[in-house]
């Protein structure tokens, strides 16, 4: 839904804090039974049964505090810290310096306790507590130390769904929340503390952090309690801040509509794939999958009546999606894989990577075909960057620079797909394949492109309709208000790159036709002309203040050849113009396609 004026806490000190649609996040630290119930960790570090006991009474205003952001649609995200169970990611400082210090502690980290060892991944103790149990659209994030950010993914979390703005709950006040709450600042978050429902093993300290989170007129951030977001959550409708679906949407299938009707018990998963097979053109299709395995597949997943605590359905966001991809995935492939495990229903291969999405017959495709132009308005086509996602299964027609790309109804609904993505698990080794944490951290902007403006770089052009579609997009009074800074470096270096990819010598030609002609001398000068490109091209977009956000173009091969050579990130948003970033800023990319469409 659309909220017309921004949500914010009134009674936020230092002053009222912001609530925006589709950038908050509540982040809920460490509730888990080895903190809170008397016989966890918590209570061996705690000196007093008096404090320890308020402390596990911050579990209903923490609930509390949750029900209103699963209503409001917020994203969730629940930490829990803990160790791999050799401990080879616990610094001995930790787990020795307290256990030294006096005779109290007479249990350490790893040692066995009543709920099995003391903060160890996988122990009963290190969980979340019942009552606070995470849904499986829900994040939640094990982090080796006290601060969330450290050692972990929280950052591309984040960013990957466009969230700007934290609301901060849980335990502990003085060591975990502090610790986090002092990097979201760092990282560029807006974030407020509430203060009812976070708490900690010292009064004392716990009062005077509170204090310092909103000390110097917000030199950190803001801080507010609990009553003052349920208060909004009961006077705004469902999904008051969830993502802004574009306007232009229609689609009955497009993923957080479909996935909504899922959870609302408005639609059922068999009536969805019933309504596909029924109008679905068998040859559009490779290979389509069994009408009766398909049928299948949606009775089981319909058959799922995991709920909350509140008796709302439970449901992980690409559970019933119809899905397919190009002939060149197999079913088989990790990526294909991964939606599967989370309820994500393959249709098959089909002969065209966009006819399907736009007769509204599913709500994704994958593919690494290249993307021609005039893509229909009703499809956005993200081209990640290489190696975010994997092509394991794959038979890619070159291994060194072919990339997974996501075409669906919007570029929130890619969007959307890429962040579950990047999240699951892949233990396949491949040489391409690059962790979230080896992608570059850029710093946020609380005010999104949308209120900070965006600088954009365009690609020379003698096309009149391409121009006047830039000034439309980035027109002052739009949602994507933006200063256009130089871009010749940009373009050159894309140019450039289009050219040795497509020299005979080049890897990605000699992978596509393999040849006994060309000298290995030769290839390896192209190697590295390319990496060199590939610096350069980086470069172009961390020069300081004149340096793009974005690098926009009009589709065309020799783009599309441009952007695969590079290894990075581009989408499609409006038929024939690309949004251009450099290696690893996908989601930076992503918002400003997501605003381009509102």
């Amino acid at each position: 839904m659309t909220v017309t004026a921004p949500l914010t806490i009134p009674n936020a000190r230092p002053a009222a804090f912001p609530l925006p649609a589709g950038r908050t996040a509540l982040i809920i630290i460490d509730m888990q039974r080895d903190f809170v119930l008397p016989t966890g960790y918590g209570a061996v570090q705690c000196p007093s049964k008096e404090i320890f006991a308020q402390v596990v009474n911050l579990i209903q205003p923490c609930l509390d505090t949750l029900r209103a952001a699963r209503h409001l649609g917020m994203t969730v995200v629940h930490t829990r810290e803990g160790h791999v169970p050799d401990l080879s990611d616990c610094p001995p400082t930790k787990t020795d310096r307290q256990l030294h210090a006096n005779k109290r502690h007479v249990l350490c980290i790893g040692d066995e306790g009543p709920m099995g060892r003391l903060l160890v991944r996988g122990a009963y103790g290190h969980d979340i507590v019942d009552e606070l149990r995470p849904r499986r659209d829900e994040v939640v994030l094990d982090k080796p130390g006290k601060g969330s950010f450290y050692n972990t993914d929280l950052h591309e979390i984040l960013v990957s769904r466009g969230i700007t703005h934290l609301l901060f709950c849980g335990v502990t006040a003085e060591c975990c929340v502090a610790t986090t709450f002092r990097e979201a600042n760092d990282h560029g978050f807006e974030a407020c503390v509430l203060t009812d429902c976070t708490g900690g093993f010292n009064g004392t300290i716990v009062s005077a952090t509170m204090d310092m989170f909103c000390a110097y007129d917000g030199l950190l951030g803001y801080a507010s309690n609990s009553r003052a977001v349920v208060s909004i959550a009961d006077a705004n409708s469902a999904g008051a801040l969830a993502q802004l679906e574009p306007p232009l949407t229609a689609s009955p299938l497009s993923l957080h509509a479909l996935h909504a009707s899922y959870v609302s018990g408005a639609r059922t998963v068999t009536e969805v794939i019933t309504s596909i097979y029924d109008s679905l053109d068998e040859s559009n299709f490779g290979s389509l999958t069994p009408r009766e395995v398909a049928m299948a597949q949606a009775a089981k997943l319909d058959a799922d009546k995991t709920v909350d605590i509140d008796g709302t359905r439970d449901l992980p966001l690409l559970y019933g999606i119809p899905f397919a991809s190009t002939p060149e995935f197999t079913p088989s492939a990790t990526v294909i894989s991964q939606i599967t495990s989370e309820g994500g229903i393959y249709i098959g291969t089909v002969l065209s990577a966009t006819e399907l999405l736009n007769a509204s017959q599913l709500t994704y495709i994958l593919t690494t075909a290249d993307i021609k132009p005039n893509v229909p308005s009703s499809v956005s086509a993200y081209v990640t960057t290489k190696g975010s996602l994997s092509t394991t299964g794959i038979t890619v027609a070159s291994p060194s620079t072919s990339t997974v790309t996501i075409l669906a109804h919007s570029a929130l609904d890619a969007r959307s797909v890429w962040a579950t993505l990047v999240r699951l698990p892949n233990s396949t080794p491949e040489a391409h394949f690059q962790n979230s944490r080896d992608r570059p951290i850029i710093s946020v902007d609380y005010r999104g492109f949308e209120g900070g403006g965006i600088r954009y770089a365009v690609a020379s052009s003698t096309d009149a309709a391409f121009d006047e579609k830039i000034k439309k997009i980035f027109a002052p009074s739009g949602r994507l208000p933006g200063r256009c800074v130089p871009g010749e470096k940009a373009c050159s270096v894309l140019s450039t790159a289009a050219k040795l990819a497509s020299a005979p010598e080049s890897v990605m030609t000699l992978e596509k036709a393999p040849t006994n002609s060309i000298s290995a001398l030769d290839t390896i000068k192209n190697i590295q002309a390319l990496e060199s490109a590939k610096a350069v091209f980086a470069k172009a977009f961390d020069c300081g203040i004149d340096s793009p956000d974005v690098f926009v173009a009009p589709l065309s091969s020799q783009i599309m050849t441009g952007i695969l050579a590079l290894g990075v990130c581009g989408v499609v948003v409006q038929k024939d113009v690309v949004f251009i970033g450099a290696k690893g800023v996908d989601a930076r990319i992503l918002d400003a396609a997501v605003l381009c469409q509102m």
